[in-house]
């Protein structure tokens, strides 16, 4: 299960899926990388809290992104409208994915090749 302190960091402020008090047992790849990272000190929770979030940021780094993280989600075949083929301006990645490009840009984190992720 995630912790609260992640929700509070990565999911609430960063995520427009999620929603207080559902389904809140569940992760994205990106949330799950984020955790794995802490958890192994490459970064600290501290270092999460990161500004506002930047659609650049998420094109700049969709590619490697795509491969590291979201190839690697359980929500990308049905749930994730972000990497879906009928793609819209409005849409946004998950909060994993927008913390994640945020840590890439300012060169807090150099993530895992995807075969080593979690």
């Amino acid at each position: 299960m995630i912790k609260e302190a992640f929700m509070d960091t990565v999911c609430r402020p960063y995520c427009m899926f999620y929603k207080q008090g559902q389904k809140e047992e569940m992760a994205c790849q990106g949330l799950r990388v984020v955790k794995a990272l802490v958890e192994n000190r490459q970064i600290s929770e501290e270092s999460l809290r990161m500004g506002p979030k930047d659609r650049q940021l998420w094109a700049k780094h969709r590619k490697y992104l795509t491969v590291s993280v979201c190839d690697h989600c359980s929500f990308q075949a049905e749930d994730c409208d972000f990497q879906s083929p009928l793609f819209s301006e409005g849409m946004e990645p998950c909060g994993g994915y927008i913390v994640l490009s945020l840590l890439l840009e300012n060169n807090r984190v150099d993530l895992p090749m995807p075969e080593t992720l979690p």
